[in-house]
C-alpha cells in the first residue's frame, strides 16, 4: 500500500489501528503449550504447575490465558507477583492479601496456618486458585506459606520462574514432593512469530521480514513487541503493496535498548572491549578472539551467558548469545573505538591466510567501516567476493572503495555488476560505458562487453542494443573462441526474446567457431534449455538445464547466471511432473536468497514458489506468494520480473474467481511489461484473458478466447503454451474440438503432463467416464490436484448423463476429497460438482453475486436484465436452501464435511 506519491503507507498514514499496543497482541503458537497446561493443572495427583522460561518469553500472558479458561471455572483465582524489591520484607509479595493487622504470638503459634486461614477466609465453595508471577523472587516467608497452602490441601498454584534463577527452598521442594509440575517455555519458531505479526498487524507479512524478526527478538514476545514498536514509529515497517515489510537497518527503541542493557549487565572494561569486537565481527573463531582478548576474558563472557559456541568442521566459533546483544552494543561504541575495532579485526583475519570463503569479503567491510582504502587490491577482490557470495550491497560499496583508491578498469567493472544486481542499471551502463569494449583475446575484455550487453538486456529493457552491442563485438573480433561465446550468449537471449529463427542462426554460429570452448558449450546447454521447454520438450530441457548447471565454470558462476538457470530449471521441473523437485529447489533457493540478502532473488523465488503452489492447486497460497514477490520487487527493476509476476498473479486471482482484482493486476502488467522477456511475459498475459472471461461468468467466451490465443502461441512455436491454453476449454467443461490438436502436441512433445491433457480432452469427447477417472488419478499422480478435481467432477457428470448413480456419486466424492487439498478454491468444474442441482447459468451468477457485486453489474457483465439476475438468484435460494446473498459463500466455498448437493 502506498501514498498518492508513491511512497510506503507509514503506520500514521494507514490509521491508528496499524499500531498495535502490547496489550493488544494476540495469544499465538502456544495452542499446544495451553493444552499441556491444561492437563497439567487438571491432574488428580497435582496441586498445579510451574511454569519455567526466559525473561519476556510469555510465562506471565499464558498463566492468565490459562487461568481465564479451566482454571476460573472451578474457583476464585488469588493474584500475587513477586518483586526484588518485596523480597526483603517478609511475606512481602502476599501482603495485600494479607490481614492488616498482624497476629501476636500469644494464643496464635502456628503462623502459617494463621495466615493461611486469614488469606482463604473470603473463598466461599469450589477450587481455591493461587497466581504467584517470578516465584524465584519469593521472600522465604512467602515460599513458606505457598508450601504451606499446597500440602494442607484445597489450594491450588500456578506459578511462573524465569530460567537459571535459583529458587527458594520451599519452591523447590513443592518441586521435589510432586506437588505441581513443570513446563518449560521455550521462545516461539518461525512460523508461529509469522503468525503472530499477521495477527497483530492484521495483514501479511513479508517472509524475509518475519525472519528477521525472529531472528532479532530470538521469539522473545516482549522483544519482538518492542521492536515492532520501534519500527512502526520509526516507518521502518510499513505496507508496501499489501504486504508489510521492514526497510533498512533496525532502530531500537529506547525502552528496548533499555531491556538489552539490563540483560547484558555492567561490564568490566575488558570485558566490554571483547563483546564490543564480538559485535563487529561475530561470528570469531576462538583462537583469533584468545589472541585479541585472551583465554580468561572469554571464560568470563561465557560465565555471564553472553556468547555461545558454535562448530564448523575442525573450527570452534564464537557468536554473541542474542543478535540484539550486538545491536545495542553497536549502537552504544563511539566512532573512534568502532574504526579501532575493525581495524583489529581485519587485521587479525589477514594474519590467518583470509582462508575461509568469506574471510575477503569480511575483511574488506571492517576495512571500510575503518575508513582504510589503501589498499584497492584487497578491496577489489573483497568486492568479487562478495558478488559470488550475492552480498551485492556490500560488494558496491567495496568497489566503489576500490574505484576511488586507484583500482582502475577492473574495479570499475565491478562495479557496474554490483550495481546491476541491486536494481540501478543505470548507473551500472554509465561505468560498464567508461569501460574499453574492444574485444581482443583478454578475457576482461570479453568478459566487460557480455556484462554491460546482460545489464542493458535485463536492467535496463534494451534488448536491441544488447544483441546489436554482441553483434558488432562479435564480428570486430579476429579469435574464433570469443566470437563463438558472443555468438552463444547472443543465443541465450534470442531464447528469450522468443526470436527463434535469430536463435538457430546464432547457435549454428557458436559451434561452428569454437565446438569444444565450455563457455560456449555453457551457454549452448542454457539457450537450448529455455528452446526445448517452449517447444514442450521439457525432458530434454531438464537434462539440458542439469547439463549447463553442471558445467558451469569459474568465470561463469556468475549469481545472476546461475539463479537464472535455477529458474529456468524450477520451471521444466513444474512442467514435467516433478513437482515435489520444484517446490524443494524453490525453497532451498529462496532461503539462500533470503540469506544474501539479495532482494531481486528474494522476490524471484518467491514468484516461483507461487508458480508451483498454482501448478499444485494450491492457489491461496500462489496468492500469497505472488503478493509477496510483487512487494519485494515492485522497487527494484531487475529482469522485469514485475510484470511476470502481476501476469501470474492475475491469473491465479482469475482461477479463484477474482475477476475484478484478475483484471486490475492484468492492466498492471501490461504496463510495466518489459520486451527482454517476451518468451515469458507474451503467454503469462495471453493465458489470463480467458480465466478472467470464466471468472465473469462468460464460460463460453473464455473457451473461444483461449481458443484463438492458441492459434497465436502455435504461430509463434511456444507449444507447451498453446497446449495449456487449449487444455483449458476442456478444464471448463467445453466442447471445443481441441482433443486432435492436443494429441499432436503430446507426440510433438515428451511433456507428461500434455500427454495427460490429450487424454482429457478425448474421454470428455467420447464422454468416456472411466477414462475420465484415469485422467483424474494421472493428475493426482503428478501432484495436479485442482486438474485431478476438474477431472473427477467431469467424470461424476459423464457417469450421471449415463443414469450411473452409484460411479457418480463416488467421482464426486473425490471430487470434493481432492478440493479440499486445494485450498476451498473452486473452479466452474468444481463448483458444477458440489451444487449439482443448479444449472450453469445460476451457478454463474451465484459465483458473481458471491463476490459482492450487485444485480445491476451481474446483468451488465453478462449482457441479460437486473429482473433475469434476480430471478436466477431467487432460483439458487430455493435449491440449496439458503435465505439470500450473505449465505452464498457457505454454499460455494469448500469448507463443510458433506457438500451441499449430491448426485
Amino acid at each position: 500500500m502506498k501514498d498518492r506519491n508513491g511512497r510506503p503507507a507509514s503506520p500514521e498514514r494507514l490509521g491508528h489501528e496499524a499500531r498495535p499496543s502490547p496489550r493488544s497482541w494476540p495469544l499465538t503458537g502456544r495452542d499446544e503449550t495451553l493444552s499441556e497446561l491444561t492437563s497439567l493443572m487438571e491432574h488428580p495427583d497435582r496441586s498445579g504447575l510451574l511454569i519455567i522460561g526466559p525473561a519476556g518469553v510469555g510465562k506471565t500472558r499464558l498463566a492468565r490465558e490459562l487461568l481465564s479458561g479451566v482454571a476460573t471455572s472451578q474457583g476464585r483465582v488469588l493474584t500475587a507477583s513477586a518483586t526484588e524489591s518485596a523480597a526483603q520484607i517478609p511475606f512481602g509479595a502476599l501482603a495485600h492479601l494479607l490481614p492488616a493487622t498482624w497476629p501476636t504470638a500469644d494464643g496464635h503459634p502456628n503462623l502459617l496456618r494463621v495466615l493461611a486461614d486469614a488469606l482463604l477466609a473470603d473463598v466461599r465453595g469450589g477450587q481455591r486458585i493461587l497466581f504467584v508471577d517470578d516465584v524465584h523472587l519469593l521472600d522465604d516467608g512467602s515460599a513458606a506459606l505457598l508450601l504451606h497452602l499446597v500440602v494442607r490441601g484445597g489450594t491450588k498454584v500456578v506459578l511462573t520462574a524465569r530460567s537459571g534463577a535459583a529458587l527458594p527452598d520451599a519452591i523447590e521442594a513443592l518441586m521435589r514432593g510432586d506437588y505441581v509440575g513443570r513446563a518449560d517455555l521455550r521462545p516461539l519458531e518461525p512460523d508461529p512469530v509469522r503468525r503472530l505479526l499477521e495477527r497483530t498487524l492484521c495483514g501479511q507479512v513479508q517472509t524475509a521480514t518475519a525472519r528477521r524478526l525472529w531472528e532479532c527478538s530470538g521469539g522473545n514476545v516482549l522483544w519482538l513487541q518492542q521492536l515492532v514498536d520501534a519500527g512502526l514509529a520509526f516507518g521502518a515497517l510499513a505496507v508496501v503493496e499489501e504486504v508489510w515489510r521492514w526497510q533498512g537497518p533496525f532502530r531500537l527503541s529506547a525502552q528496548l535498548v533499555d531491556l538489552v542493557s539490563r540483560r547484558i549487565g555492567r561490564l568490566p572494561s575488558a570485558v566490554q572491549r571483547t563483546a564490543e569486537l564480538l559485535a563487529f565481527g561475530e561470528p570469531l573463531g576462538v583462537a583469533v578472539l584468545e589472541e585479541l582478548a585472551g583465554a580468561a576474558v572469554l571464560d568470563e563472557l561465557d560465565r555471564r551467558g553472553l556468547v555461545v559456541g558454535e562448530g564448523d568442521g575442525r573450527r570452534m566459533h564464537l557468536r554473541l548469545a542474542h543478535l540484539l546483544y550486538g545491536e545495542v552494543l553497536r549502537g552504544q561504541t563511539p566512532l573512534h573505538r568502532r574504526r579501532r575495532h575493525c581495524r583489529k579485526l581485519a587485521a587479525a583475519i589477514r594474519r590467518t591466510g583470509m582462508r575461509r570463503r568469506e574471510d575477503l569479503a569480511r575483511v574488506g567491510g571492517w576495512l571500510l567501516e575503518a575508513g582504510d582504502f589503501t589498499d584497492p587490491q584487497l578491496l577489489l577482490s573483497a568486492a568479487d567476493r562478495a558478488v559470488l557470495a550475492m552480498d551485492f550491497a556490500l560488494a558496491a560499496r567495496l568497489a566503489q572503495a576500490a574505484c576511488d583508491a586507484g583500482g582502475g578498469a577492473p574495479a570499475r567493472q565491478t562495479l557496474a555488476v554490483a550495481l546491476g544486481y541491486v536494481g540501478r542499471g543505470v548507473q551500472a551502463e554509465q561505468v560498464h560505458s567508461d569501460l574499453p569494449q574492444t574485444v581482443t583475446s583478454g578475457r576482461d575484455q570479453l568478459r566487460s562487453v557480455q556484462l554491460r550487453a546482460t545489464n542493458m538486456y535485463l536492467s535496463l529493457d534494451r534488448p536491441a542494443d544488447a544483441l546489436e552491442l554482441l553483434r558488432r563485438t562479435e564480428q570486430a573480433t579476429t579469435d574464433d573462441a570469443a566470437r563463438a561465446e558472443l555468438a552463444a550468449l547472443q543465443a541465450v537471449l534470442l531464447a528469450v526474446q522468443a526470436d527463434w529463427p535469430a536463435y538457430a542462426q546464432a547457435v549454428t554460429r557458436a559451434r561452428d567457431r569454437a565446438p569444444s570452448n565450455p563457455q560456449t558449450m555453457f551457454r549452448i546447454r542454457y539457450a537450448e534449455c529455455i528452446d526445448n521447454f517452449c517447444r514442450g520438450r521439457t525432458v530434454t530441457a531438464r537434462k539440458s538445464a542439469e547439463s549447463a548447471l553442471s558445467a558451469m565454470s569459474g568465470d561463469d558462476d556468475i549469481a545472476l547466471v546461475r539463479a537464472g538457470l535455477l529458474g529456468w530449471l524450477c520451471s521444466i521441473q513444474a512442467f514435467s511432473g516433478r513437482l515435489s523437485e520444484a517446490e524443494a529447489t524453490a525453497v532451498a533457493q529462496c532461503r539462500q536468497a533470503q540469506d544474501s540478502g539479495w532482494i531481486g532473488n528474494q522476490g524471484f523465488w518467491q514468484f516461483n514458489l507461487g508458480r508451483v503452489a498454482a501448478r499444485q492447486g494450491r492457489l491461496r497460497s500462489a496468492q500469497r506468494y505472488m503478493r509477496e514477490a510483487f512487494s519485494t520487487l515492485c522497487d527494484n527493476s531487475s529482469w522485469g520480473q514485475p510484470a511476470l509476476v502481476l501476469g501470474e498473479w492475475a491469473g491465479i486471482e482469475a482461477l479463484i474467481g477474482n475477476a475484478a482484482k484478475a483484471k486490475t493486476l492484468l492492466d498492471q502488467a501490461h504496463l510495466a511489461r518489459v520486451e527482454s522477456y517476451r518468451v515469458l511475459h507474451v503467454p503469462a498475459l495471453q493465458m489470463v484473458q480467458p480465466w478472467i472471461l470464466a471468472a465473469q461468468g462468460r464460460v463460453r467466451d473464455a473457451a473461444r478466447q483461449a481458443v484463438r490465443t492458441a492459434d497465436g502461441a502455435r504461430r509463434q512455436q511456444a507449444l507447451l503454451w498453446e497446449a495449456e491454453l487449449l487444455h483449458l476449454p476442456v478444464r471448463l467443461g467445453q466442447s471445443a474440438a481441441v482433443s486432435g490438436r492436443l494429441v499432436e502436441l503430446a507426440t510433438a512433445s515428451d511433456a507428461p503432463h500434455i500427454e495427460i491433457y490429450a487424454e482429457h480432452a478425448a474421454a470428455f469427447a467420447a464422454r468416456d467416464a472411466s477414462v475420465m477417472e484415469r485422467v483424474c488419478a494421472a493428475f493426482e499422480a503428478a501432484g495436479m490436484h485442482l486438474h485431478a478435481a476438474e477431472a473427477a467432477a467431469h467424470a461424476a457428470r459423464l457417469w450421471s448423463r449415463n443414469s450411473n448413480a452409484m460411479h457418480a456419486q463416488r467421482a464426486a466424492d473425490r471430487c470434493h476429497q481432492l478440493a479440499r487439498r486445494c485450498e476451498g478454491v473452486m473452479t466452474p468444474a468444481v463448483l458444477a460438482c458440489w451444487t449439482p442441482e443448479l444449472t450453469d447459468r445460476e451457478r454463474d451468477i451465484a459465483r458473481l453475486a458471491a463476490t459482492g457485486q450487485s444485480s445491476q453489474h451481474i446483468a451488465w457483465q453478462l449482457g441479460i436484465t437486473v429482473r433475469t439476475v434476480d430471478n436466477h438468484l431467487y432460483r439458487v435460494y430455493r435449491k440449496t436452501g439458503i435465505s439470500g446473498r450473505g449465505e452464498l459463500q457457505n454454499v460455494l466455498v469448500i469448507g463443510s464435511p458433506e457438500p451441499p448437493g449430491k448426485f
